[in-house]
């Protein structure tokens, strides 16, 4: 049977606060699960043999002097125990329930003024309907209680059952249909793996079915046999196995400067807020943290996470701090974002094998080096231990507080909720700015590096500061623009699809001079009035006003149609007047036709190519005119022909 200690019995074992043990488990440093005090109100429950052996063998000795002390007869002297680390860990869990039983049952039976042998019975009752796997009678409870007197530690454990020696009753096929459902992120309860493997056994070995062993000996190998790291990975999945069992690269800080990475993340505040339009919320937090120190560097509070949100964050952090030279971010699309990070593993494979023009991302223009998260890793994240000091130390100030989760929930929301009681975001943002940078980035340092310990975390960034590359607002402005993909500029210039709504980008010059070729554009989504338009060469081309001017409807007034043509009939005049300035003005000189056939004149006077001198052959045929008049009788040829002009209206000059 697992034994479990509360809160308050670690912390006393342990010679600490409740407080501390808490912090223990949340940061897994103490391994624990989540429960309900009797109050109703969250707490955490720890099992013996989970607790370090430290704390397990100060348990099983406190447990043991707790007992009545016992005389014995001047010959007889009580056996020194065994370590305790001799044991198995099944050893060590049946010593741990005989000690609690006897120490229950003496307890009973020590009350003045009661029958010990009726005590004796009731208990012996209780115990089997609690434990009735394991028959226990008075002389059962009588001969552990003399093994406790007598210091007897072996005399506690059972030493029936194949299982106390190493081996188990339950057949090999029996217990791999057991491993089969109970190692499945079903997470099936051991009392229904058990149900399972009957009933598998039933339709598979029905021949074992008669010697299935009970219940306990199926939960007893189960804790005993099956590794934690397995039973981690078969029923919790892959991610809960890296993030708890599997070793993990240790981080070194000691020779980390300042600046020198910043990892970024977003929180969600366990705070409702109300905004301006009385819409209650959650908000964000989109955060960058300096990584040696554990200062909050840049910060923005923002109704969702976007690509934008981490530009002000990021905007805001270089002002203060100066620019990083990395930063460490997840998988998110707010971080691998084409113009800001660039998409890393997000990218996609051209189809036609080519490569698509892509601008360069915000990052690399600042001379930011960007680092991925490995997936679904969460030790890799340490920005999110800063995240629960938030919760911890913010987000439950307000009486909104909602928890993170429903064991967390207060009571008191249901009804602050209803009164009306609520902050506003303007309020929350505020407190935020505020309590970063003069609490949060105050705080006494307690990361990876033991000589920094105590010291304010602004303090140790200070110190760890040796140099600083930083960038003026306006140079800021320049380079943190968003970029668009490369277009082909058409009659309507550039345009940009922003919140269902296109918005043309165009001027006369644009168009004449770059109609057809390839662009991008960069732009500011605060001030969408104007683009910077760059060629693929990253080579600035102009600023180009939004105009939508000639952009309208059906049922447009006679004004609106009257400027947009006057749009249309500027570029036509501008096109006129440029082919004018390309050509020859036509006074003085020839045309095409004129030039033609002065060229040919030219030639004909040069006669530069020597006129042919072939041999000449005449044509040599038989006269057949008097064999066609006898044949014929008719008239002869030449009067024919004499005929044919005359009637085509030709002349007869003869």
């Amino acid at each position: 049977m697992a034994i479990e200690l509360s809160t308050a019995e670690v912390a006393s074992l342990k010679g600490c606060s409740t407080q501390y043990i808490r912090r223990l488990a949340k940061t897994e440093e103490l391994k624990g699960h989540k429960c309900l005090n009797a109050d109703g109100s969250p707490g955490w429950m720890f099992l013996v043999e989970e607790l370090p052996a430290k704390l397990q063998e100060k348990y099983y000795n406190q447990l043991r002097t707790s007992l009545p002390e016992a005389s014995f007869p001047d010959e007889a002297k009580p056996k020194v125990a065994k370590p305790l680390d001799t044991y198995s860990a099944e050893e060590q869990e049946e010593i741990a329930f005989w000690l609690r039983l006897v120490k229950r049952w003496q307890g009973y039976r020590n009350k003045p003024g009661v029958n010990k042998t009726e005590v004796d019975a009731h208990f012996v009752q209780w115990c089997r309907l609690e434990y009735p796997e394991r028959a226990i009678s008075v002389d059962t409870l009588y001969r552990r209680w003399n093994a406790v007197r007598a210091n007897d530690l072996d005399g506690l454990i059972d030493k029936r059952g194949k299982w106390k020696k190493g081996r188990s009753s339950i057949p090999d096929p029996m217990w791999q249909a057991f491993l089969y459902y109970y190692l499945d992120e079903s997470q099936h309860p051991l009392k229904k793996c058990y149900e399972y493997t009957k009933l598998e056994m039933q339709n598979s070995f029905p021949e074992l079915v008669g010697d299935m062993p009970s219940y306990t000996t199926f939960y007893r190998r189960a804790q005993a046999d099956i590794p934690e790291p397995l039973k981690v990975l078969g029923r919790e999945g892959e991610k809960a196995f890296r993030d708890r069992c599997a070793p993990y690269i240790r981080r070194i800080y000691d020779e980390m400067q300042s600046n020198e990475w910043w990892i970024a993340d977003n929180h969600t505040f366990d705070i409702i807020t109300e905004g301006e339009n009385g819409q209650r919320h959650r908000l964000y937090l989109t955060a960058f943290f300096d990584a040696r120190s554990g200062i909050f560097t840049g910060c923005y509070v923002t109704n969702a996470p976007s690509s934008q949100s981490t530009l002000i964050a990021l905007r805001r952090g270089i002002l203060k701090y100066g620019i990083p030279e990395n930063i460490y971010v997840d998988n998110g699309r707010e971080f691998l974002t084409f113009d800001i990070g660039g998409q890393g593993h997000r990218k996609k494979k051209p189809k036609d094998g080519q490569e698509r023009f892509e601008p360069p991302p915000v990052f690399e223009r600042l001379g930011i080096h960007m680092t991925n998260a490995i997936v679904r890793n969460a030790k890799a994240k340490i920005i999110e231990r800063r995240f629960r000091d938030v919760k911890d130390h913010l987000s439950r100030l307000f009486d909104t507080f909602t928890g993170g989760n429903v064991l967390e929930k207060p009571e008191r929301l249901k009804s602050v909720l209803k009164d009306g009681r609520i902050p506003l975001d303007s309020t929350l943002v505020e407190t935020v700015e505020e309590l970063l940078d003069w609490y949060f980035n105050q705080q006494p340092y307690g990361g990876a590096v033991a000589k920094d310990h105590g010291k304010p975390r602004q303090q140790v960034y200070n110190e760890n500061l040796h140099t600083k590359r930083v960038a003026s607002a306006e140079d800021l402005n320049l380079m943190l623009m968003r970029s668009s993909r490369a277009q082909k500029v058409t009659n309507r210039g550039v345009h940009l699809d922003i919140a269902g709504q296109r918005i043309d980008y165009w001027n006369d010059e644009l168009v004449f001079y770059y109609k057809g070729k390839q662009v991008y554009y960069r732009y500011d989504p605060d001030d969408l009035s104007e683009v910077r338009v760059y060629d693929l060469q990253d080579r600035f081309i102009m600023s180009v006003p939004a105009d939508n001017t000639a952009v309208l409807t059906y049922g447009a007034s006679k004004e609106e149609v009257k400027e947009a043509m006057a749009k249309v009939r500027r570029m036509e005049r501008i096109t006129k007047e440029a082919l004018k300035v390309s050509t020859f003005p036509a006074f003085g000189r020839h045309t095409a036709l004129e030039l033609v056939m002065e060229a040919a004149h030219e030639s004909k006077a040069a006669r530069i190519i020597p006129p042919a001198d072939p041999k000449v052959l005449a044509l040599q045929r038989p006269d057949e005119e008097p064999l066609l008049r006898a044949v014929a009788g008719g008239p002869d040829l030449d009067t024919m022909n004499r005929n044919a002009l005359k009637r085509n209206g030709g002349a007869d000059h003869e």
